[in-house]
């Protein structure tokens, strides 16, 4: 498929196949509107701990505006994919694994095109490569479309992150202002279908979202509303 005729790989017919480092198979594709129901069930299969890193506070459920916002999606400006377990639940249901997304910022002029990253995990899926894989897809669906850096903006109080920091500013470009830490990462050139176990090059983008895909990671309160715009 071809937009403003550039060749697409990441479109509404997308479905992978992947084995994970455990030799478990998720299918990862774009997400649809009618994966609501299936965003929720994930969602309820969250820990606490993984509920409240996401949104900074105690959750127990997302509202239906929030799931429209988080389903419905131009695949363009705002992507999202998501990884499903391909056994399911052994009793026909789906059972999610994962989802990344961005959305474009607006465009600066001489400045880098620009969108706001995140990824989230299910706790079951954690050190299964299943978030490398996300992230790698997501740098090559981001660059399908234009856009050569992630943004994201992270508390700097934890240990955790002020000890991620020193490992990623070097590569990265970083502001921090009132407790808050914005970074900027160049997306580098991934192929769409680079196997989990093609080499990625260890480096700051890697390490920030592998540690915010566990929750590692304290997220702003601009993140916060990032998943429920």
């Amino acid at each position: 498929m071809t937009l403003y005729g550039v060749m697409r790989f990441f479109t509404a017919d997308y479905v992978e196949r992947a084995i994970l480092r455990d030799g478990s198979t998720a299918l990862i594709r774009l997400v649809a509107p009618d994966d609501k129901q299936l965003l929720r069930h994930e969602f309820e299969r969250w820990s606490p701990a993984s509920r409240y890193a996401r949104f900074l506070a105690p959750k127990q459920a997302l509202t239906e505006d929030e799931l429209e916002y988080l389903c419905v999606l131009d695949q363009e400006t705002h992507f999202a994919i998501c990884a499903v377990a391909e056994s399911g639940d052994g009793t026909g249901e789906p059972v999610g694994l994962g989802i990344a997304r961005f959305i474009r910022l607006p465009t600066i002029p001489l400045e880098p095109v620009t969108a706001e990253a995140a990824i989230g995990v299910a706790d079951a899926a954690h050190r299964k490569g299943l978030g490398q894989l996300l992230l790698m897809r997501l740098c090559a669906a981001a660059a399908e479309r234009e856009i050569e850096r992630f943004r994201c903006e992270v508390l700097v109080e934890n240990i955790s992150m002020q000890e991620l920091i020193k490992v990623i500013a070097p590569a990265s470009t970083t502001t921090t202002r009132h407790g808050v830490l914005t970074i900027d990462f160049a997306i580098e050139a991934i192929a769409p279908d680079a196997p989990l176990t093609h080499p990625v090059r260890e480096n700051a983008l890697n390490r920030f979202f592998r540690a915010a895909a566990e929750n590692t990671v304290e997220w702003t309160d601009a993140v916060r509303k990032f998943w429920r715009r």
